[in-house]
């Protein structure tokens, strides 16, 4: 609860983007907004959003879906949005204290295709053995139509063309781009450019951690411990120091795995104990060998001790082997490739109907950990035709906590593949995902005056692709070529530091099919060695911080410096003039530059504590100002909940849950404690929460549950509790903590009749129910009618405990109470769902022309119903409605113009409805020049000596038919020549057939 983390602090931000918050004016007389409140963007393709009338500086950043969009251009009144993967992602700005949110939704793309069969040559089969190579992150990008940035350490934001790799890690997510394709094996393997082995994904981490611990066995006690990977995680609310459980690390037990197979600890050694780290509790550090198929394995583990509510551990997971949706199992397996470093799952059955898993009521996962099978439940996150994503539950094996997380599985779509395995036999090449085209980059430096011309003389030679992943499936180079192979004299960069570049595609065919992507092969960007010293006004080193630095161009790219604790940096960064957050410009040209500097700042530090407080849990915060900045602030450190950060002179707001807690007043580098009139709300629950202030309802704040739990930070007050627009509570919030439950609980039921019959779901009439909590409204049902197959009947939302009664149109239909569990409610309806028979004079059934409709009045009300019969509906009925009980008059069916003569009585106890007509049937079926005519000819019928006429269009290849009383009819139908007679037809007392056949 203290330190958000992992899965939580992405939900965190999830569910602030929905805050309510007061906007406060930015512009004089323009307000700002964003140019689109909602886009669709295809996989592999952006689209544009602007911030209308912005002059401040402003933030872009993903608040969900981060693995569905990537943003590139981020400037004062635009941001580029580029579709990853098809699902669904909110894009905010944020521009001083006003955010801005944008839904995205990322579609499936479209296959490209190449006619042209002939443009370059196969590559050979490789002769060389295999080896392993990190797989390729997920990127879609089927043609080019601007310049990728490529992956660097740092990675700029994007431009029209990519810079390369170097240091800073880039912002607003602080994570290095993917990594590029390379060849690389196992420490025991001999490496070579060849095709990465096929991965069987069987036991522990599917074979892509060289070691790995899976569990451990204390010499002491220990109440829980979890691990992150070969991080272990000692877990105590009581103990002031990990010696206490482990006095000798050399004494536990360590299960561990090599590639994915179990390994026997051979020894523990070079045993360090770390209690001179600022921040840091201390903690145990060792270097584990193991031994697995006569192969040596080297690894250094840590060990820490953290908190109850640390989320340490929350990456410690399992492979899963099936997910199991209300009872129907849908087998997983793991993703050939990884995107962004996260290990993701496809459906085994191409053919998966997700449309189900999102109607699922329970959601549970089935995965092995060392070997051993667990079932665990999870909770939808998203789902949709091609993507699902769930959280699953956390769980215990003994002692150690597997903690919950996202697991992210994809349908098989045809979309996009991925190259898996190749090589340049003319040195060293690595392959960077790009946002129009993925970029080779041939790393070697380049001899002055030559060329990537020069070297690479013939690119299906000197490119070999082995091997690509495409629906989770290897294919070889049998199946792939490159085409279309192009060399452009202009350069590739901005910087017009290169000599040119080419551009081809690559092909891969799957069962005759082509699928076509675009690729460039350029030379690696030139950069030069930058390095320096940041300090603060008063001389102090900027330590252990991450500096914004801007490169000047038109297009303005972002890098996150991070300095080491003596304030130190050192970084790559190609040609450009560049400017640290508040500092002064620096250009860097032909060579390597050192840069010191002076930034206009103060280092602050201090504890951060909530006033009435009886527990160390505070939230996080930031610094607010409109006249000064803070360029960084790191918060929440150890436990006494330390900050620090490095500002300018100012007066600040200290900002935190939406609402201002504090001011600080700075006036130089010191001490400055911070204290939150902040009560902490938390108590059991599932889903949203929205706490509202009873006497300013623009101040609200959201809670979102993680591990059935919630926890909100209110200042004192009065609050209504609200689940979607219910309110289910009103608490009197003081300083201090406050718990309350709200524990939510599943309530399904179906429709019914008077009798108990159940009402079918295409049957509904818009019915609203409003659904009473202990007298209270908590929630409007609206039951509309729902033709889909796949659409749930009944109704299915979430509940708190209480009483609860279903009133429509002011009547009860149906209470119930719910306590401690899920429960299942049918409501009563005051109607019959009945079937009419129509029969004809002859005793046959009337059937209904498809789509054309039925109509009755109630005699009593004048109230109107219909009846459609869909396409593809057949029975034994000529009707079947729901109305209330009493006599009704049939009013209209074009095909029947007596049809006024009949009625019926809905008793509420009969299913059935008979009626009895005096009519007989014309029918038949109309050709013209021997051909069947379309389904929406006209034909009419029109009684001799009469005025009556009847019309009605053909269907199911040319059929008519009329239900009509005795006598002499002419028919005519309606041609492109014009209205033709057709036929004379005479009913005495028996039904008619006639075939009409037309020339034109």
């Amino acid at each position: 609860m203290k330190k958000v983390r992992g899965t939580v602090a992405f939900l965190l931000v999830f569910v602030l983007s929905f805050s309510v918050i007061p906007q406060n004016v930015l512009a004089a007389k323009k307000k700002v907004k964003l140019s689109k409140k909602s886009v669709t963007v295809t996989v592999g393709k952006t689209v544009k959003v602007k911030l209308k009338n912005n002059k401040k500086k402003v933030k872009w950043t993903v608040t969900s879906g981060k693995k569905n969009v990537k943003l590139s251009k981020k400037k004062k009144t635009s941001v580029t949005i580029k579709g990853k993967k098809v699902g669904k992602a909110k894009v905010q700005v944020k521009v001083g204290k006003k955010k801005f949110v944008c839904k995205v939704t990322v579609k499936k793309a479209g296959t490209n295709q190449n006619a042209d069969k002939n443009n370059g040559k196969k590559t050979a089969e490789p002769t060389v053995k295999p080896t392993e190579k990190p797989v390729l992150p997920s990127t879609s990008t089927p043609k080019p139509t601007e310049k990728p940035v490529l992956p660097s350490t740092p990675t700029p934001k994007p431009t029209e063309k990519p810079s390369l790799p170097s240091t800073p890690t880039p912002k607003p997510d602080n994570k290095p781009d993917p990594t590029p394709i390379e060849t690389m094996m196992p420490p025991d393997e001999t490496p070579a450019p060849t095709v990465k082995p096929e991965s069987n994904y069987q036991g522990l981490y599917a074979e892509k951690e060289p070691l790995i611990v899976s569990s451990v066995a204390f010499e002491k006690d220990v109440p829980s411990y979890s691990l992150n990977y070969n991080d272990i995680y000692v877990i105590s609310e009581e103990a002031d120091s990990l010696k206490e459980f482990v006095p000798d690390v050399t004494k536990c037990t360590y299960n561990v795995y090599c590639y994915g197979k179990k390994a026997e600890v051979k020894s523990i050694t070079d045993v360090v104990w770390h209690d001179d780290e600022e921040w840091q509790k201390p903690y145990y550090s060792f270097l584990l060998t193991a031994v697995q198929g006569g192969k040596e394995y080297k690894q250094t583990v840590t060990m820490k001790l953290v908190r109850e509510d640390s989320e340490e551990g929350s990456e410690n997971g399992m492979t899963w082997l099936s997910l199991d949706a209300d009872g129907e199992k849908y087998e997983l397996e793991q993703s050939l490739h990884d995107e962004e470093g996260e290990s993701g799952y496809y459906f085994k059955d191409k053919e998966v109907n997700t449309s189900k898993i999102q109607n699922a009521e329970n959601i549970k996962l089935v995965g092995v950990y060392e070997e051993q099978q667990y079932t665990v439940n999870a909770r939808k996150e998203v789902c949709d035709d091609y993507f699902v994503s769930v959280i699953s539950d956390s769980f215990a094996k003994d002692n150690l906590a597997v903690g919950s997380g996202m697991v992210y599985i994809d349908a098989k779509t045809d979309s996009h593949f991925y190259i898996d395995a190749f090589t340049a036999t003319k040195g060293e090449v690595n392959l960077y995902p790009g946002y129009s085209e993925e970029c080779f980059v041939y790393e070697p430096a380049l001899e002055k005056g030559k060329t990537l011309k020069d070297i690479f003389a013939n690119v299906v030679e000197d490119l070999k692709i082995y091997r690509a992943v495409y629906n989770n499936v290897y294919w070889n180079n049998e199946n792939i070529e490159i085409r279309n192979v192009v060399w452009h004299d202009e350069p590739y960069y901005d910087d017009k530091t290169d000599h040119g570049y080419y551009s081809f595609n690559i092909v891969l065919t799957v069962d005759g099919q082509e699928n076509e992507q675009s690729y460039v092969l350029v030379e690696k960007q030139k950069t030069y060695a930058v390095s320096g010293k940041l300090t603060t006004e008063d001389g102090l080193p900027i330590a252990e911080a991450e500096v914004l630095l801007s490169k000047l161009s038109d297009e303005e790219c972002e890098y996150t410096i991070e300095t080491d604790k003596n304030g130190c940096f050192e970084t790559d960064l190609q040609k450009g003039t560049y400017e640290f957050e508040l500092g002064q410009t620096f250009t860097v040209e032909d060579r390597d530059v050192v840069h010191n500097e002076k930034l206009p700042v103060y280092k602050i530090t201090g504890k951060v504590t909530r006033t009435g407080a009886n527990t160390p849990d505070v939230p996080g915060f930031n610094f607010e100002s409109e006249e000064s900045s803070c360029i960084y602030l790191r918060d929440l450190l150890g436990d006494d909940n330390r900050y620090y950060a490095y500002v300018q002179k100012g007066t600040y707001t200290v900002q935190s849950c939406d609402c201002p807690v504090d001011t600080v007043e700075v006036t130089g580098s010191g001490t400055y404690d911070i204290k939150m009139e902040l009560a902490l709300v938390s108590g059991k629950g599932s889903g949203y929460y929205k706490f509202v202030d009873t006497e300013d309802e623009n101040n609200c704040y959201w809670a979102f549950s993680v591990f059935d739990t919630y926890n909100v930070y209110l200042k004192p007050g009065t609050y209504y509790v609200k689940i979607e627009d219910a309110t289910v509570d009103t608490i009197e919030v003081s300083l201090g903590e406050m718990t309350k439950d709200y524990e939510m609980y599943s309530c399904k039921g179906e429709l019914l009749d008077m009798a108990g019959l159940q009402i079918p779901k295409d049957m509904y009439r818009n019915y609203e129910i409003l659904v009473m909590r202990n007298e209270v409204v908590y929630k409007k049902l609206i039951m509309a009618p729902k033709f889909d197959e796949d659409d749930i009947s009944g109704f299915k939302f979430d509940v708190l405990a209480g009483e609860y009664e279903f009133l429509h149109n002011g009547k009860s239909v149906g209470r119930m109470t719910v306590t401690d569990s899920n429960v299942v409610k049918d409501l009563t309806m005051p109607y019959k769902y009945v079937k009419i028979k129509m029969l004809d004079a002859e005793d046959e059934l009337i059937s209904i022309y498809p789509k054309r409709r039925l109509k009755f009045a109630n005699k009593g009300t004048n109230s109107i119903y219909y009846y459609y019969m869909d396409d593809d509906e057949s029975g034994d009925y000529t009707s079947r409605i729901v109305l209330p009980t009493g006599d009704y008059q049939c009013v209209d069916y074009y095909c029947m113009p007596s049809i006024g003569d009949y009625g019926f009585t809905v008793d509420g106890s009969s299913d059935t409805v008979v009626i009895n007509t005096n009519v007989y049937k014309i029918s038949g079926s109309c050709k013209v020049n021997g051909a069947e005519v379309s389904d929406d000819t006209w034909v009419y019928l029109h009684k001799k000596g009469d005025a009556t006429e009847l019309s009605s269009y053909t269907f199911d290849e040319g059929k008519y038919e009329f239900y009509v009383e005795p006598g002499e009819y002419e028919i005519k139908v309606s041609l492109d020549s014009g209205i033709v007679t057709a036929a004379d037809v005479t009913i005495t007392n028996a039904s008619v057939e006639r075939n009409l056949e037309l020339g034109e």
